[in-house]
């Protein structure tokens, strides 16, 4: 690191001017051949999949994806042709629309009873059409609205396309860690450079986020939570080396020997914390579910863009800034960043000193109570339900349920191919018993495919989609109703739907899941045994994570699916997302690894140089205690502010992300980490002589 320090501060200008040849061109390349996202839950080699795949082949109108339009009728009033035929009609003449089914056709069944409630479906020629072609058709279906009659759209393209962007999170987000920098560091320069390198690393990630869709399967949500992250780490990483900068320059060293010792120090335990998390991401890989591999490129895109640019432009940037670092100081907070010894974190370091157990005692305690909410946890998809109060996709929700019942907006299917007249029979038996089912509303009689070759029965639950109730439902058909119905009858029957899509999904990633923990936490510890010569510090990093991660499914628990504090973000209690644990324990263990990675290396570096341990702790905490404070609080607060953009994924990413940082640096960086290196003493840098003699030494200074 010494030597790639050198090199950028000889070379600064060069450095900066690549940095903006490569954003502009890589931005350039993003807006000319756009972005091509998509959302795809199947599992390869489950039911639900091979029921979507019959159906799909079989039945020509599947191939697509679909939209509803629903009407309702004001003023007790019912609906007629007259009023829907004009509104299909002109629905037809658009982009991308292939049909167009009147709730009126023969033999539908999408009038309700009363006839206040009905949907036409819309047929559209491609599982994901541009955003742009979806407005259009939601802006020419509500212009019919009326005193008389009211229109709402309601399928995956209306959600994608009506879903708020990032933009307005990431200005809050920056807005906010301006402040907290400025607050920190006392000078606009200090706040502004490592502004500049995250906006920097924000832009040329989102550009390559986009690029990376032509090759692998991005799901919609990805790039904002790649957003999310790499604002999050990008402000971070330079936070921490701005800080050791202007601590060597405060301490009287030269602005390139203050570089070099930034940049092999703090641009170190960043280039080790970066490399953490990008493992921990691409952990995903070994959960086997292609969905994730999208996901964990986009977010290990973030991290490492954020790393490359913290440790090579941030230095140029601070080559070029030198001394003027401290300029526009504010009053009375130009402060002497070198003096630790004397600063309220050494204090505090020292009453930990003086009562470790009761401290690591408090803290563990702590953690376990808050989570004990996630043993509580049920996976599955929130549903237009969960939307929003106002949004277009939850009032055609709510009018369908009023209309159809709680389980119109999510129907199961039960599909089977057809050999010969008989399993037509079998499978209106089947119908038949189904229909019994004291959860089922309605079962439809065997529904053949335009060429014959399969039949399908259209099932509605009682209870909403998301509800445990419609899960236990598709559990129940397929244990004990379908063989009870089929027999020895050697009919092949699956059962699907969307709902039956999420429950299967949400069993591959269970089953996977202490797979993907068990092969992310042993990296981890290999990574930091070698990088710190112990076993107690990596042994306790990995518990410590997981009890951090613990509490974040804790609280996720209570907000989302119990609804605790469901009027301020506009929630409704549901389900949290299947592929959520999954990818936030990524996500969380990496991120947790930073700032461990940062006070551990600061605390090894003290020991090294002392021989101490309780000076070290001290010294190490005091020295980095502020700025780990100061980053988490950037961090939370990045966090918190995409919280407030209307998307449910996204809020559940925002709050399970900001409350494991905010107990990472409170409780865990500040107390517990402390509590317990000082009560151990010198057996945190204990290493088996075997391994000492056969372990590679990582050096990068």
């Amino acid at each position: 690191m010494t030597a790639l320090a050198g090199f950028i501060f000889r070379h600064r200008k060069a450095t900066v001017l690549i940095w903006v040849l490569f954003l502009v061109g890589v931005t350039a390349w993003s807006q000319n051949v756009g972005s091509v996202y998509s959302n795809s839950f199947t599992l390869p080699n489950t039911e639900s999949k091979i029921a979507l795949d019959l159906l799909t082949a079989h039945n020509p109108a599947e191939k697509g994806s679909s939209i509803q339009i629903v009407f309702a009728a004001k003023n007790g009033s019912v609906l007629t042709p007259a009023e829907i035929d004009p509104i299909n009609a002109k629905i037809k003449t658009l982009t991308h629309v292939t049909d167009v089914q009147s709730p009126f056709s023969p033999n539908s069944r999408a009038i309700s009873a009363d006839q206040s409630v009905a949907f036409s479906t819309v047929f559209l020629d491609a599982r994901d059409i541009p955003a742009a072609a979806t407005k259009v058709i939601i802006s020419t279906a509500k212009s019919f609205n009326s005193s008389k009659l009211q229109v709402e759209l309601l399928g995956d393209a209306v959600a994608q396309a009506n879903k708020a962007k990032s933009s307005s999170s990431e200005f809050i987000a920056l807005l906010a860690a301006f402040f907290i920098l400025l607050i920190t560091f006392g000078s606009v320069v200090a706040t502004v450079v490592p502004l500049l390198v995250a906006i920097v690393g924000l832009i040329t990630l989102s550009s390559g986020v986009s690029l990376l869709s032509h090759i692998f399967s991005i799901a919609a949500f990805a790039p904002i939570l790649a957003a999310l992250i790499g604002l999050g780490v990008g402000i971070d990483y330079a936070l921490f080396i701005v800080t050791r900068f202007r601590q060597e320059l405060h301490g009287g060293a030269s602005v390139e020997d203050s570089v070099k010792t930034a940049l092999k120090t703090s641009g170190r335990a960043v280039l080790f914390a970066g490399v953490i998390v990008c493992i921990a991401l691409f952990g995903l890989f070994t959960v086997g579910v292609n969905f994730l591999y999208g996901v964990a490129v986009a977010a290990s895109l973030s991290v490492l863009v954020t790393m490359i640019a913290s440790i090579t432009l941030l230095p140029a940037l601070l080559a070029m800034v030198g001394k003027n670092i401290d300029r526009l100081a504010l009053p009375g907070r130009r402060s002497k960043s070198h003096e630790i010894e004397n600063s309220r974190w050494a204090r505090w370091a020292g009453a930990i000193q003086r009562k470790p157990v009761r401290y690591a005692v408090s803290g563990v305690l702590l953690l376990v109570i808050l989570c004990v909410p996630a043993f509580s946890i049920r996976l599955g998809a929130a549903d237009s339900g969960n939307d929003a109060k106002g949004t277009t996709t939850r009032s055609a929700y709510d009018l369908l349920a009023k209309g159809f019942g709680a389980g119109y907006a999510g129907s199961i299917q039960i599909i089977s191919p057809i050999n010969q007249p008989t399993d037509v029979d079998t499978m209106n038996q089947l119908s038949q018993l189904v229909g019994q089912d004291s959860d089922v509303a309605s079962a439809s009689p065997a529904i053949l495919s335009p060429d014959q070759k399969i039949a399908f029965i259209q099932i509605y639950a009682k209870s909403s989609p998301q509800s445990k109730e419609t899960s236990d439902l598709i559990s129940r058909l397929r244990k004990s109703t379908i063989p009870s119905a089929i027999g020895n009858t050697g009919l092949k029957v699956y059962v699907g739907g969307v709902t039956a899509i999420f429950a299967d999904f949400a069993h591959a990633l269970n089953s996977k899941l202490p797979v993907f923990i068990g092969s992310v936490v042993l990296v981890s510890f290999i990574l930091l045994m070698f990088l710190f010569r112990s076993i107690l510090i990596p042994l306790k990093a990995a518990i410590m994570n997981l009890l951090s991660i613990g509490t974040a499914f804790g609280v996720l628990v209570a907000v989302f699916q119990w609804g605790w504090g469901s009027n301020i973000i506009g929630i409704k209690g549901g389900p949290l997302e299947a592929f959520l644990p999954v990818i936030c324990f990524a996500i969380l263990f990496g991120l947790s690894m930073d700032y461990e990675v940062f006070l551990v290396s600061r605390i090894q570096e003290e020991y090294l140089a002392t021989g101490d341990n309780a000076i070290a702790v001290r010294r190490g905490l005091a020295a980095t205690g502020g700025v780990i404070t100061a980053a988490a609080t950037i961090m939370f607060s990045v966090f918190v502010a995409f919280v407030f953009g209307g998307q449910r994924v996204i809020q559940e990413f925002g709050i399970g992300l900001a409350t494991a940082v905010a107990i990472d640096a409170t409780v865990i960086r500040s107390m517990l980490v402390p509590a317990l290196m000082q009560w151990w003493g010198s057996a945190n840098w204990w290493l088996p002589s075997f391994l000492e003699k056969r372990l590679p030494k990582i050096k990068v200074e």
